[in-house]
């Protein structure tokens, strides 16, 4: 009976691909337009969360007509102090982006670039058993899954790079790796330094897959029993593997900076405050709703893996390195989603349900592994489509979605309302004039206002731990005992306007600042941000601040 049920299913899944992936629009374009447009629709303002995002662009146009920092260009608490670009090359991609088609070209980049990244592991899975629609389905769900941290900047190389590390270690294990990926690893390494430090952990995987393979390679050449998968099948294969991986190890080092930068990546990697005090540096939460992707795609993951532990192979267990290091740090969670993007075909075809639907479905989910080349549609469809939303973009044609002026910066986030108010005063003041400005919002005054120097932003490498547990814990103070160290800011940095974040309930600095009306008047506020001015007229003592108990007034009304 069995052997009637296969040619049948065989057929089925054949005729279903015939029908609903053309020749002529392949399965690849159709899966490309599906991403893209999806993605720009949903992330026109989400895509511009992270402060980061508008700095870059600054320090980009800085390289292209200052040339290279070498100190802050931006702060007054940093004046003066050696500062860097790390991410230099991503910085200037960003900025000539931006110099043409402002924060909509941004947009179309970003969102073109991971729906191309993702496009791109579809096409993978497809050869490895899975039918287009369990194929989609999978991508789905791992783009789904990092999707919290998709943000416009320079940390979306490292989600890129570590999809093709992982590719290369996998490929390289099934014994399919061309020879010219291989070499071309310290090219790809060196770039991707100068691009973001996430190379480190491209690095990091690269080591762990070659030791475990030498391991192998060793028991089974020199021990009694043929354990493990290695792509070491001689001492020439080895000694092929050592070269790549002393030329990705000496790859960061070719950079504008030298060995500053990896003091940068120390000061980052190791910092013990960034997990307390920074959003996207702190541990993954399993009671919060954006981490719940994450745990279902690490069971799906988990359950599969399982299931072909008698064919297990190295490559199959890294995506759990980056799962434990997503409970250190949530910023590591899309690299263990795109790490199993790429694991899971792999393992799927050695899975009991993998040959249980082989054997019985009706070939929508499952399909021989085969091999499946580029064709020019592929990629002639998605580079088409990309360019008519770029010359839509350029004619400055307001079409939703594709059109200009679609990517915005959002309400809840930034202090968008105030931006011409904020303009106007950056007119009126002397270039350099400080602004205290909560830290989220530093970016923001960085590229509306770049003549205000601000109090801080998030370029935590150029802060330090010291500063930024100070910073943290002092906001996080009541207002009684905030309100002397805030003053004692305004004395020494000499700055008459505040920026500082609209919260519910009103934060320790609001209640302070609206509680000495005497001193501080509000002069607008926004979903996202209240500006403050200091009055002309000062009191005599500053540090006047009755307790919270003394002072039933001291609340969040105006």
């Amino acid at each position: 009976m069995l052997t009637q049920l296969v040619p049948i299913t065989s057929a089925r899944s054949q005729t279903w691909s015939r029908i609903t992936w053309p020749q002529w629009f392949p399965a690849e374009a159709v899966v490309f337009l599906i991403l893209w447009i999806s993605l720009l629709a949903l992330m026109p303002e989400r895509a511009f969360y992270d402060p980061g995002s508008l700095w870059h662009v600054v320090v980009g146009e800085i390289i292209l007509t200052q040339g290279m920092p070498q100190s802050d260009p931006f702060s007054y608490t940093c004046a003066g102090q050696r500062w860097v670009p790390q991410q230099w090359g991503a910085e200037v991609l960003m900025a000539l982006l931006h110099r043409v088609g402002q924060l909509d070209l941004l947009l179309l980049a970003f969102t073109a670039g991971l729906a191309g990244l993702y496009t791109w592991i579809f096409h993978r899975t497809l050869q490895d058993g899975m039918a287009p629609l369990l194929a989609f389905l999978l991508v789905a769900i791992c783009l789904f899954a990092g999707a919290f941290h998709y943000y416009v900047r320079p940390h979306m190389v490292t989600i890129a790079g570590m999809a093709w590390t992982m590719a290369i270690v996998i490929d390289a294990e099934k014994g399919c790796l061309p020879r010219w990926r291989l070499y071309s690893l310290p090219a790809v390494y060196m770039v991707w330094t100068n691009l973001h430090g996430g190379v480190l952990g491209g690095l990091m995987m690269l080591g762990l897959a070659a030791g475990a393979w030498g391991s192998i390679f060793l028991v089974r050449r020199y021990g009694s029993l043929p354990y493990g998968h290695t792509p070491f099948q001689q001492w020439s294969d080895v000694k092929r593997w050592v070269i790549v991986l002393i030329g990705c190890a000496l790859a960061p080092l070719v950079n504008p900076h030298g060995l500053e930068m990896f003091r940068i990546w120390q000061s980052i990697v190791g910092s013990t405050v960034l997990p307390r005090v920074v959003g996207e540096h702190m541990p993954l939460d399993p009671s919060r709703p954006f981490a719940w992707p994450v745990l279902a795609l690490a069971c799906v993951y988990g359950l599969l893996l399982v299931s072909a532990i008698s064919h297990l192979r190295f490559s199959w267990l890294l995506p759990l390195m980056w799962l434990v290091l997503s409970f250190q740090s949530i910023r590591q969670a899309p690299l263990f989603a795109v790490t199993v993007a790429i694991a899971l075909p792999a393992l799927w075809s050695f899975t009991p349900t993998y040959r249980f639907l082989l054997a019985y479905g009706d070939g929508s989910l499952v399909q021989p592994p085969t091999a499946r080349r580029w064709r020019p549609a592929m990629v002639g469809i998605p580079l088409l489509a990309v360019g008519l939303a770029f010359c839509v973009q350029q004619a400055r044609c307001p079409i939703p979605v594709i059109g200009a002026d679609w990517a915005r910066l959002s309400t809840s986030v930034t202090p968008i309302e105030l931006k011409e108010q904020l303009q106007r005063y950056a007119a009126s003041v002397p270039p350099g004039t400080p602004i205290f400005n909560d830290a989220n919002f530093g970016g923001f005054l960085i590229y509306f206002t770049p003549t205000l120097k601000i109090f801080m932003d998030d370029r935590c490498e150029l802060y330090g731990d010291a500063w930024l547990e100070y910073y943290a814990d002092t906001l996080a103070l009541p207002p009684e005992q905030l309100g002397p160290i805030f003053e004692h800011w305004q004395q020494r940095y000499g700055f008459t306007h505040a920026l500082i974040a609209a919260t519910t309930p009103a934060s320790s600095l609001e209640r302070y600042l609206l509680y000495r009306s005497d001193r501080w008047h509000e002069v607008a506020r926004c979903q996202a941000a209240i500006l403050f001015a200091l009055r002309p007229q000062q009191p005599t003592d500053i540090n006047a601040m009755p307790s919270t108990a003394d002072t039933p007034t001291l609340s969040t009304s105006r």
